[in-house]
């Protein structure tokens, strides 16, 4: 989608994972989706040091709970945000982040996918922290190719 095309949205992924801001994305995101019938992604990153040993293997075991805990996320989403609507498509979606860094796999997979727009949540690390660490909203924000809403 280009911007000042008037193109229909057609793709938006909503970045989610265990905070009380992935409630309101989803809620947003549910919000537009219904509006524009456009097919909806469920996105949670998992970060490979999350799951991997302490020899630095992935541990498989640690890697399935993690996605079993994320699809319970996804689906309460989903059912909470009033999402499904006989008009919206809704996917799920885990992917690994292999260098850890969740901005950039959130806005590869939006490349991937050929998303018009990444909704995302806004944490609030306080301005001195924001300013020395970045946060994963500011560098999707400034890296994605796609069109970013990030929701407060």
């Amino acid at each position: 989608m280009e911007e000042g095309s008037g193109e229909k949205i057609r793709r938006i992924v909503v970045a989610v994972d265990s905070s009380e801001n992935s409630r309101k994305c989803a809620g947003f995101a549910a919000s537009l989706a219904n509006a524009t019938g456009c097919e909806t992604i469920v996105l949670t990153v998992i970060r490979n040091s999350d799951v991997v040993d302490t020899e630095g293997r992935i541990d498989h075991d640690k890697l399935q709970k993690t996605e079993e805990e994320a699809r319970g996320l996804h689906e309460a989403l989903v059912i909470g945000s009033n999402m499904f609507t006989f008009r919206n498509k809704i996917r799920s979606e885990i992917v690994r982040a292999d260098n850890d860094d969740v901005a950039d796999a959130i806005c590869k997979y939006c490349a991937e996918t050929d998303a018009d727009v990444v909704i995302i949540g806004r944490r609030g690390l306080g301005f001195f922290k924001g300013m020395l660490i970045g946060s994963v909203s500011e560098k999707v924000a400034r890296n994605c190719q796609c069109s970013v809403t990030i929701v407060k």
